[in-house]
């Protein structure tokens, strides 16, 4: 009897693609395995965990320099009309000393185009242009506000004196280094005048580019 023929190799179609086996059933809904995942230096999974956390660190980093450049662009953009309009609504007790010197404690009760009015009970109601405020203090305990805000107040320190002429009150002008006290009698975008306190009630005009403060003694 001769050798049993082998039959020939048969190749694989050209272009046909591995069979993969399948060993035993197939589970359509794998569990969770009963430990976690051991979870090595050498394992892709840590390094992505460790990726992510890093993100996380990074845009919270990021939260907080856009915070800190939107508080510098805040500050960066302050006026000082706009610091009086934020503490005048707030109705709380600020300090306000001009560059003479004089000292003013108590809420803003007016807020102008180039002047700011705070009423202080022991002094009367007090007009300073902005161009004379050396400082400004909040109330103790209260945040000095951005002051960023659109400041659109039109009425000028001079016209305020205008409306007030109308009344003659009785005034304090701080002007160089006096204090003129009298009768109000009129005002202009460049002179203020006033009648003298005093027996002869003689009239002084007053620059009003020189006043550093007007106190309104009474109306």
């Amino acid at each position: 009897m001769g050798d049993a023929s082998v039959p020939p190799l048969r190749r694989a179609p050209t272009g046909a693609g591995a069979t993969v086996a399948r060993v035993g059933p197939v589970d359509s809904d794998p569990q969770p395995p009963d430990r976690p995942v051991d979870l090595t230096s050498d394992d892709p999974l840590a390094a992505l965990q460790r990726w992510v956390a890093d993100g996380q660190v990074d845009e919270a980093a990021r939260a907080r320099s856009r915070r800190r450049w939107l508080e510098k662009a805040a500050t960066e953009e302050a006026t000082l009309g706009g610091v009086f309009l934020d503490l005048a609504e707030r109705g709380q007790p600020v300090i306000v000393r001009t560059l003479a010197g004089h000292r003013v404690t108590g809420p803003i009760i007016a807020v102008g185009a180039d002047f700011v009015g705070v009423r202080d009970p022991r002094l009367g109601d007090t007009l300073m242009p902005t161009t004379r405020i050396a400082t400004v203090q909040p109330a103790p305990g209260d945040d000095l506000p951005a002051g960023d805000r659109r400041h659109d107040v039109v009425l000028a320190f001079g016209d305020a004196l205008m409306e007030l002429a109308a009344e003659r009150p009785d005034v304090m002008v701080g002007a160089g280094d006096e204090n003129l006290r009298g009768e109000l009698r009129t005002a202009s975008t460049e002179v203020v005048t006033l009648a003298i306190a005093d027996e002869r009630r003689e009239p002084i005009s007053i620059a009003l580019a020189a006043i550093d403060h007007v106190v309104v003694r009474s109306r």
